[in-house]
């Protein structure tokens, strides 16, 4: 059945345009010009996603998200504006809007928003379905003893099962880890004193059989981190028959969070700043602040082109670590990579750059080398930023060399450079997004951060392996290593 649709919105033209592009994707589509009719159709029907414009004639889009929040939970939604800004996104975000699409958007923004709501409620759903599937087992198992140990001590998160008594009836390996107790010594104990002052001590209130209501915490377990649920579990008839504590541990998605945090602060940062300079230089144009000589503008103009390069090597480089990301597993390729070709295509590119700064590049390839089991594209994108990174840190009248040998491990390159070096303390942090050394001699240095992260993914990504040796003031080697 085709996904429900509705969209909110008082300009005519892009009420007309929406339907129409959503209509021939095959969707079911409503429209309202104003919130209240809006109200009107919610109330009549259910719609998978709701497009919502942020200024409406009666109310504004915010005030009409909160409703849907709270009348139809189930509905996605998005948030379409001509005043898009960063604290827009951010206070719409807090109200609970799925997506947010910015004024004027292409044909192709918008479906790709509609795809990526009907994926965010299809995987919803599904999780639903899933949670519902696993209570309906776990209900089964606590009443059925001689079942319960085998299906439930496998489960890699906890879970303690209480009878209305409030007698610890089931505890499986997950959960006796997290109390640091045995399941003998749990069962039969009374729940209350059983987790009294351990890491789940605060379920010990939802576990009250005159406590029906469901209860969910954090805690934390030394550097592990837990989401806890707490909820009861009844028979055909309602009548409630006991509690079940579960406890998830969430470190890895909790870390992911944070390290999604940080780079989006981070592509903010470098997004900011070329545009800040790139406006700068506009407006001393536009206001002739030089005088109307042509000539006096050209050094501006020149660094404005350099911003340019810079933000389209930083967007390449973003689209090739998520194409990296959402290829997931390493991909066969049609045909093994013909290392020689790869490494003189890379070393042509680089040579006049190089020679411009009064650096030597040399070959060194062994003869009959091993196939490589990676793309010839991504054995290309990675020795370009291989040798680049060598030709950009180097010293003038320096060297970079790029070597491959057969060796016990299948086929290695090397690319070696003798330039400023990397400092001992930083190369735990080689392949990190965006992490750049911070020291005089890479000032000058243009570069965003994301070439080693690029060469990491695609190496691991292939089965292979990314060795660095490095002294400050005498150059690096950058090994990878990929079996044959």
């Amino acid at each position: 059945m085709a996904a429900r649709i509705l969209v909110v919105d008082d300009e005519p033209g892009i009420l007309s345009g929406v339907c129409e592009i959503l209509t021939l994707e095959g969707y079911e589509v409503d429209t309202a010009d104003c919130g209240r009719r809006a109200q009107e159709l919610l109330s009549l029907g259910s719609y998978d996603v709701a497009l919502i414009d942020y200024r409406l004639p009666d109310v504004d889009g915010l005030t009409l998200l909160r409703s849907i929040r709270q009348r139809c939970p189930e509905v996605m939604t998005c948030m379409i504006t001509a005043y898009a800004n960063i604290e827009t996104a951010v206070f719409a975000t807090r109200q609970g809007v799925d997506v947010f699409l910015p004024k004027p958007f292409s044909p192709d923004d918008l479906l790709g928003a509609v795809d990526t709501l009907l994926g965010y409620k299809k995987l919803r759903d599904e999780a639903g379905e899933l949670r519902a599937a696993h209570a309906a087992s776990l209900r089964e198992l606590a009443s059925e003893k001689s079942q319960t140990h085998s299906l439930v001590a496998s489960l890699r998160d906890g879970v303690l099962a209480v009878n209305r008594e409030g007698e610890i009836v089931l505890a499986n390996r997950a959960m006796e880890e997290m109390l640091g107790a045995a399941a003998g010594d749990l069962l039969g104990r009374q729940v209350g004193p059983a987790l009294a002052g351990g890491v789940l001590a605060p379920a010990v209130a939802a576990l009250d059989p005159q406590n029906p209501a469901p209860a969910v915490f954090e805690a934390e377990r030394g550097e592990q981190r837990l989401f806890v649920t707490a909820s009861g579990f009844y028979d055909d008839e309602g009548a409630l028959l006991g509690r079940i504590v579960t406890a998830v541990d969430i470190s890895s998605v909790r870390r992911m969070a944070l390290e999604k945090a940080r780079f989006t602060r981070t592509l903010v940062h470098e997004l900011r700043a070329p545009l800040g300079a790139l406006k700068s230089i506009v407006e001393v144009m536009r206001d002739r602040s030089l005088g109307d000589d042509l000539g006096s503008y050209l050094s501006f103009l020149d660094r404005a082109d350099e911003r340019i390069d810079g933000l389209g090597e930083l967007i390449s480089d973003l689209l090739s670590l998520s194409r990296i990301e959402h290829e997931g597993a390493p991909r066969q390729p049609d045909a093994p990579a013909d290392t020689p070709t790869v490494v003189g295509e890379v070393v042509e590119l680089w040579r006049d750059r190089a020679a411009a700064r009064s650096v030597g590049i040399e070959v060194d390839l062994a003869p009959e080398l091993p196939p490589c089991t990676i793309p010839a594209d991504d054995l290309r994108t990675l020795l370009t930023n291989l040798v680049g990174n060598a030709v950009k840190y180097n010293r003038a009248s320096g060297s970079v060399t790029v070597q491959a040998v057969r060796s016990g491990e299948g086929l290695e390159i090397a690319v070696r450079d003798t330039g400023i070096g990397i400092e001992p303390g930083n190369l735990p942090r080689l392949g990190e997004e965006f992490f750049r050394e911070k020291r005089t001699e890479t000032r000058g240095v243009e570069g965003n951060g994301l070439g080693l992260a690029i060469v990491k993914r695609l190496v691991e990504r292939a089965g292979g392996r990314l060795a660095v040796r490095s002294s400050p003031g005498e150059g690096s080697e950058f090994r990878v290593i990929f079996p044959c």
